[in-house]
């Protein structure tokens, strides 16, 4: 009995944690730059079975291991406007917070903010200073007669960054990641192309989140009748006692 309940009870946590994983696919259907996420199941506890030959095991729950990125192909907005920069590969924008903390983004979407000494700092569309290939704020340049920026230069200035292991960076919520131990350190990439004047959409595929989604509210719905079924035989069980 308390297998039976273990297993319903760590399916229904798993298949809740995915349900938020894909409806937060969903809710960032139009969100530029953001790479679908998939959950990776695991079984928690193994019983070896010996009657047979081989030996084979047996799972007994599931838990969610890890969420993947998926780096399936996007579209690509041609948007025009010189502050906006699209990746044609599986490259990040780094983005640093006011408290120092470096962040990596898809989302080119980027905008002028002027500092207290004069100078223009180039901007996430959440007010992150966007840095270059040497992990610097970049100030935004002007033409001969300071008049206008200088898009072309500055367009060499936007760094673009990549992990060892893209699918090993952990997901902050706001379409921001950051590097851990299994992505790797990022490094700078001054080769991989860039687009300027565009956009990447999101590479969620509405069909595949609806049919996940749905899934996914059958197997919790039938975790649940596995623990409530658990429970009755449990009740049973210690009435015949």
């Amino acid at each position: 009995m308390n297998i039976a309940f273990h297993t319903g009870k760590t399916a229904l946590i798993a298949q809740a944690q995915a349900l938020s994983v894909y409806g937060n696919n969903l809710a960032n259907i139009n969100t530029y730059g953001y790479q679908t996420q998939r959950p990776t199941f695991a079984d928690t506890l193994y019983s070896v079975q010996r009657a047979t030959e081989p030996e084979w095991q047996t799972g007994h729950g599931a838990y969610i291991q890890k969420t993947d990125l998926m780096f399936s192909e996007s579209m690509f907005y041609n948007t025009d406007r010189p502050l906006d920069f699209a990746i044609a590969g599986e490259g990040f924008f780094a983005v640093q917070d006011r408290w120092g903390n470096t962040n990596y983004t898809r989302d080119g979407a980027f905008a002028m903010t002027q500092m207290e000494n004069g100078e223009w700092n180039l901007v996430s569309s959440s007010g992150e200073f966007v840095l270059d290939y040497e992990g610097n704020r970049i100030v935004v340049p002007f033409d001969e007669n300071d008049t206008a920026p200088d898009y072309s230069a500055l367009a060499k200035m936007v760094g673009v960054f990549e992990f060892e292991n893209p699918f090993g960076i952990e997901a902050l919520g706001t379409n921001r990641y950051t590097a851990t131990e299994r992505s790797g350190v990022p490094t700078a990439n001054e080769n991989m192309e860039k687009l300027q004047g565009s956009l990447i959409a999101s590479n969620v595929d509405l069909a595949t989140m609806m049919v996940k989604l749905i899934e996914t509210q059958r197997a919790y719905q039938l975790s649940s009748r596995v623990v409530t079924t658990a429970d009755e035989l449990a009740n049973i069980a210690n009435n015949l006692r």
